[in-house]
């Protein structure tokens, strides 16, 4: 195994930066928590349960390319 030190600041080298990407552009393709939504009263279960659906759909082939993306395999 080799440590590696990354900057300070290197989004573009850091694999989350991507999932967060992927994730957010899960919500914003599925609509369900749009403006009009969060302007009304929602219940905290339905905004937690469609950003765990965001948050799952990043898969393991998702992320091992994030990490191939960065140069990290």
């Amino acid at each position: 195994m080799r440590v590696m030190f990354l900057p300070p600041y290197s989004p573009d080298l850091n694999p989350i930066e991507l999932a967060f990407s992927a994730i957010k552009a899960h919500v914003r393709r599925d609509g369900t928590l749009g403006h009009e939504d969060l302007d009304q009263r929602v219940d905290d279960t339905y905004v937690y349960v469609h950003l765990m659906q965001a948050a799952f759909s990043v898969t393991a082939q998702d992320a091992l390319g994030f990490f191939h993306h960065c140069g990290y395999v």
